[in-house]
């Protein structure tokens, strides 16, 4: 699976997402899908009045930005290639309509070397003189938000919220030593069980506090890789949320007056509500509680939440 700015596809999903594009967008054009049986063309579908042919790719994983772009170039060449190999088959499907354009469609495009790489495949597509090519044949590279209407208005009628962020979401970075988290857990610790200070169990309690607190943060990532893993489509929309729930806390962490451990519960129990609210039926009060206890112990290891 792949994440991008819209959602978490893999390829499946990507061009099951892409006909319902095509057939809301180019309807009028006479758009034609050609199922991927028998035999792959090397085209999704085409339209009959306007010679567009479309394909659709989407990588199985997260690449980095130049494996992105290798995988995104050598697509094309392999795809571009089947017109060539496959022209009469082709022929039977287009019939009169000659493909005056050839659509590369994927979630996101980040080397301006693949427009390069466009042009030259261009040119050598139209030296091999098909049948099927109009002569004014060209390449054309559309993302997501070419279609970015259209997919909305298909989430709509599905009854899906629309997300208007337009970035990959992503859980705060850990970049710092071990020994600055323990650090932060240790005094936050205390901070919470200040109202606790004259108690002759004190030191006992932080101990606990600052041993259990730390285990949830450093179980974390491992709890969200499970669920990256498991229901990758679910998982970016879990980081979403608490991308945007971070805000608030960073916010209500500032503007507190109140005691720390009080602080803490409140940003917990909201955090595990919205959670169960708005990923239902997938997260349950149970799965919501595990999320918010361990995004919790992550604020408080890097100071998003904070006592001072």
């Amino acid at each position: 699976m792949s994440t991008t700015n819209i959602g978490t596809f893999d390829g499946k999903s990507w061009e099951a997402l892409c006909q319902q594009v095509f057939k809301r967008k180019f309807a009028s054009d006479g758009y034609q899908q050609i199922p991927a049986s028998p035999g792959d063309f090397g085209l999704e579908g085409f339209t009959l009045k306007t010679g567009y042919g479309f394909q659709c790719y989407c990588p199985e994983k997260n690449y980095t930005r130049q494996e992105l772009y290798a995988a995104q170039r050598d697509k094309i060449t392999v795809d571009l290639r089947k017109l060539k190999t496959n022209q009469v088959e082709l022929a039977k499907r287009l019939g009169s309509t000659k493909l005056r354009h050839w659509v590369f469609v994927t979630p996101e495009i980040d080397r301006n070397s693949l427009l390069a790489h466009a042009r030259t495949k261009e040119a050598e597509v139209k030296s091999w003189n098909l049948s099927i090519l109009d002569s004014n044949f060209s390449i054309l590279l559309h993302d997501a938000d070419h279609y970015l209407i259209e997919i909305n208005e298909i989430r709509i009628a599905a009854g899906e919220a629309i997300d208007f962020v337009g970035s990959q979401p992503c859980l705060s970075t850990l970049s710092g030593p071990p020994e600055f988290y323990d650090g932060n857990v240790q005094r936050k610790s205390r901070a919470r069980l200040a109202p606790k200070q004259s108690s002759q169990r004190f030191e006992t309690l932080v101990s606990q506090l600052h041993q259990q607190t730390l285990e949830n943060f450093l179980e974390g990532d491992a709890h969200f890789r499970r669920i990256e893993e498991t229901a990758p489509t679910v998982y970016f929309r879990l980081v979403r949320l608490i991308n945007e729930y971070e805000k608030h806390v960073i916010e209500t962490a500032a503007t507190w007056n109140g005691a720390a451990e009080d602080l803490t519960v409140n940003l917990r129990d909201g955090l595990s509500e919205r959670i169960a609210k708005e990923l239902a039926p997938q997260f349950n009060e149970t799965n919501s509680s595990t999320v918010a206890r361990h995004m919790v112990a992550r604020w408080i290891a890097i100071c998003e939440l904070d006592y001072d």
